[in-house]
């Protein structure tokens, strides 16, 4: 779940105003400082530290980005992965699968049908509940696209017996391969009816929505008991109430699970209280589809991708009790995102207890392959950086501190060579984790943040050199090239680098 292309821009304006950190941000609810030790769990009360809740009883991770959609074999991996780190859920909603969305009402041909039947096996024999999204309205184009003439053709007219056919039809093929749970997706849809729907509905397209849904389930579940079906609106954001969610919470079933994203799309934190707030406005505890650590938007929006490595955090210690499940949206990069994954997982094994810190350090070898788990920390800690951390490495902010605040020449010295050990060490990184990880999907999804890193590293080295002698010409040239090459890409990580180069350039 992104965006619809309003959304879109107001991401864009918000990005541009200040960061990921001006998103959804909560200014009521406390969040530890990142280079805090974890200090033990927090105190609860007795509900919160129950064995059971219910958002346990869906606990997933749902490919629900836009970009290239995951390979079987990358899905197969992740499905092992989710079986391993307290996950029961996968839901199957890639924006740019074109029979899940553009394509909904034609059916799979038998090539790619025996690929998802591969995937349901795989989830049943894991453990995994499998869900399938189908997105039967008109897309809402992305920044700098337009609709395409056949989209508003191929959307379904919400009103159509001869519609309604096809999407039991769709259903109806992939319950032959043993899928029982889809989600019925409205996220990113026009806002706007056929002339069909006008006449039935007026231009309540929440309406045309809610009926759909609501036949959609009479229908499949006479036919398959088995049958669940959760349901993603148009408005899938925020806390107070509106005339989407009035119809939601007046006319869906009771029995149709409904997404929520938070306070907003993007979010520091999520509480139990903002939970409460909306269940009462839904009528029904909401299934929480948490944006993190999806970086899709990092493409798409900012036009400087971004890895998310760091712990989920944010999250109030009783939120799953108030809540009816919570599906994580992963990156793009499927092996990288299983580190933020595995934190995610342990947060919804042991909400009371989970310490993000130390989750995030057990999680970092779930990748598989670490030879050097300390250059592998090493180079995940430049990272973090996100919605839910949104400032740079500590450790290396306290390096240019100690640098830049000496007392003395003795000092600057020491904190100069400490300066100088971390720049060299995060320039030979690319180098000593290639030739350590084993693991090469994963090396080939960082790859370019990896050599971004070591060019910042060595524009370090060259602000370094400078500083000794800021008159020499050819030193500041040397950073100069330096500094141009570190920003000739636009992947985004350890800016914290370049700041401190660029203050040296600017001596």
């Amino acid at each position: 779940m992104t965006l619809n292309t309003r959304i879109w821009i107001v991401l864009l304006a918000a990005l541009l105003l200040g960061g990921c950190s001006y998103l959804g941000k909560n200014q009521t609810a406390p969040q530890a400082d990142r280079p805090l030790p974890d200090n033990g769990p927090a105190q609860v009360s007795p509900a919160q530290s129950r064995p059971h809740n219910e958002a346990r009883d869906i606990r997933g991770v749902i490919e629900g980005f836009y970009g290239d959609p995951w390979t079987t074999a990358q899905r197969i991996r992740m499905l092992s992965f989710l079986g391993e780190h307290h996950f029961n859920t996968y839901v199957y909603a890639p924006k740019d699968d074109p029979y899940q969305r553009k394509r909904w009402s034609d059916l799979y041909p038998s090539e790619n049908l025996r690929d998802m039947q591969t995937l349901v096996q795989t989830a049943t024999t894991g453990g995994i509940h499998f869900v399938y999204s189908l997105s039967p309205g008109l897309p809402a184009p992305l920044p700098g696209e337009t609709s395409k003439p056949d989209d508003e053709a191929r959307s379904i007219t919400y009103s159509s017996p001869a519609d309604r056919d096809k999407l039991a039809a769709k259903i109806d093929q992939l319950r032959s391969i043993g899928v029982h749970d889809f989600l019925l997706s409205f996220d990113d849809v026009q806002e706007k009816l056929k002339p069909a729907d006008q006449s039935a509905f007026g231009n309540n397209y929440a309406s045309a929505h809610v009926a759909l849904a609501d036949d959609l389930y009479q229908r499949e579940h006479a036919v398959d008991p088995n049958f669940k079906l959760w349901y993603a609106p148009t408005t899938y954001y925020g806390v107070q109430d509106n005339p989407y969610w009035q119809e939601i919470r007046t006319r869906l079933d009771t029995s149709i699970s409904v997404i929520w994203t938070g306070k907003w799309v993007l979010n520091e934190t999520i509480t139990s209280a903002e939970a409460d707030e909306v269940a009462t406005l839904l009528g029904r505890k909401p299934l929480l589809w948490d944006n993190y650590p999806v970086n899709d938007y990092t493409y798409v929006v900012k036009k400087a991708p971004q890895l998310f490595l760091g712990p989920l955090e944010g999250r109030s210690p009783d939120l799953p009790d108030h809540l009816s499940g919570y599906i994580a949206n992963p990156q793009l990069q499927e092996e990288a995102s299983k580190v933020a994954l595995a934190t995610a997982g342990d947060y919804l094994q042991n909400p009371a207890g989970y310490q993000p810190n130390t989750a995030w350090k057990n999680a970092l070898p779930s990748v598989g392959g670490v030879g050097d788990p300390t250059a592998w920390q090493h180079f995940a800690g430049y990272a973090e950086e996100s919605t839910l951390r949104t400032t740079g490495n500590p450790e290396f902010t306290r390096l240019t501190l100690d640098y830049w605040n000496a007392p003395n020449a003795e000092a600057r010295a020491s904190a100069e060579a400490r300066l100088r050990a971390e720049f060299e060490s995060l320039a030979a990184l690319p180098e000593h984790l290639h030739a350590t990880l084993d693991n090469q999907a994963l090396l080939t999804e960082i790859d370019p943040w990896l050599q971004k890193l070591a060019a910042e590293a060595q524009a370090g080295l060259a602000a370094l050199d400078h500083l000794h002698d800021p008159q020499n010409s050819v030193l500041r040239q040397q950073l100069k090239a330096r500094l141009q090459a570190a920003r000739s890409t636009s992947y985004k990580i350890g800016d914290e680098l370049l700041t401190f180069a660029q203050q040296a350039a600017a001596r």
